[in-house]
């Protein structure tokens, strides 16, 4: 792995450098020593950030989107996404995500966090994009066919496929998988040493059916089944927007990791009074995601990062709430944390993956503040490099193969269509 040396790039307000070395940040500053060997990259107009990591998607669902808009979450799943998936095969999979990882890349995210279908195809495409996926393996009902054998086998198909890789389970929801199969599930992933990542609390209506149902809220019926204590300190729960005091003392005690995903949970009417304060002062992993592209419609991480800033400030009326420091340690070093990989900061130490936004971005003119910049006027085109684990994936806003990409998921998609 060649070294990359940016040069004169704004970091802090400040003009530096920055030496990348075997994956990681070694050195900032005006007089490090420069390699010989290293790609060198201009940071004059430029500002360095570090990259993002996108904590919930569903990342094939590009071909996916603009099916079932404007319907209520059970009926959209019902009427439209479900009955489409059932036609997904490995190869549509495979260009799905593709796309998907092109769309990321494009506006500066190197990690995500997905629970999908066809995995090994799915791997494939995220090892050929150069980024990091962190692939659920989606489990419902009782969840018998997920065998340890199952698993491992799966397992090295999945990690095998590249360096940036890593298998999880990821049962659905407390409403699409039996309490037999939850403990299963948390049981499997306390033996493999894996994220568990699970749906939780998106709308009123699951609360109050899991009450009906198992006379517990959803934290409180894992907490009960003995699934928060599998899997403590490796559990992702994506959308958690009905949750009480005790459920918010339970996460915290389980070290819990919430993914917000305020574009989906807007656009599909499930809710906004995300409880971030509440549980950023308990002491919760709080991250952030998009969804999946058919909810959502965008995979770009600075405009949820915008959406879930101006919702925070707007629902509590004061607008220091969520300042965009925080915001970023929510939109990357949170999410790095959650996966175990020690990045989202630009420091030296840190794993490298960072990106260069282009300060001639209209959104930089005028550049009184660049990190409000970013989150309060820019987009993710504003995004021009991109380095994942010490290599380049972008350069000038190009990604390799991107015109194929675009061409064999619009492809798939129409075959999606007319199957339906």
């Amino acid at each position: 792995m060649e070294p990359i040396i940016i040069e004169n790039v704004l970091l802090n307000e400040n003009r530096t450098n920055i030496l990348i070395e075997n994956s990681k940040i070694t050195g900032i500053g005006t007089q490090i020593p420069m390699p010989v060997n290293a790609i060198r990259i201009d940071g004059r107009g430029k500002a360095a950030f570090p990259a993002f990591a996108n904590m919930h998607t569903h990342a094939a669902m590009t071909l996916l989107k603009g099916m079932g808009s404007d319907m209520p979450l059970q009926q959209w799943l019902n009427e439209s996404i479900w009955p489409a998936e059932k036609h997904l095969d490995g190869e549509a999979v495979y260009w799905g995500v593709k796309l998907a990882c092109l769309e990321m890349i494009k506006s500066g995210t190197t990690l995500f966090n997905d629970m999908y279908f066809h995995l090994p195809h799915a791997a494939k495409a995220v090892a050929e994009m150069g980024i990091r996926g962190v692939l659920g393996l989606n489990v419902f009902g009782d969840g018998d066919e997920l065998t340890d054998e199952s698993f491992r086998q799966l397992r090295g198909e999945v990690e095998g496929a590249g360096e940036l890789l890593k298998l999880s389970i990821a049962p659905h929801s407390v409403y699409t998988v039996s309490e037999k199969g939850l403990v299963h599930c948390a049981e499997m992933s306390s033996r493999h040493d894996t994220i568990f990542q699970i749906h939780m609390s998106e709308t009123e209506h699951e609360v109050q059916e899991c009450l009906s149902n198992h006379q517990f809220r959803p934290y409180a019926l894992l907490e009960h089944l003995g699934v928060l204590g599998l899997t403590e300190g490796r559990f992702v729960g994506a959308h958690s927007l009905y949750l009480d005091a005790e459920e918010i003392d339970l996460m915290a005690r389980h070290r819990i990791t919430v993914t917000h995903n305020p574009a989906s949970n807007l656009k599909l009417g499930s809710g906004y009074r995300f409880l971030y304060t509440e549980m950023r002062n308990a002491g919760v992993n709080v991250a952030l995601g998009t969804d999946g592209s058919a909810s959502s419609n965008s995979l770009d991480m600075i405009e949820a990062a915008r959406l879930m800033s101006y919702l925070q400030k707007g629902v509590r009326q004061d607008p220091t709430v969520l300042p965009a420091t925080e915001l970023m340690q929510v939109v990357s070093e949170n999410g790095f944390k959650a996966a175990g990989i020690n990045a989202g900061r630009i420091e030296v130490g840190k794993v490298a993956d960072l990106i260069l936004v282009d300060l001639d971005n209209l959104a930089f003119v005028p550049m009184h503040n660049p990190l409000s910049g970013l989150f309060y006027a820019a987009h993710g085109d504003a995004v021009d490099t991109v380095v994942c684990n010490g290599r380049i994936v972008m350069r000038n806003r190009h990604v390799e193969g991107e015109e194929e990409i675009r061409t064999q998921a619009r492809r798939h998609a129409q075959l999606l269509r007319v199957e339906r």
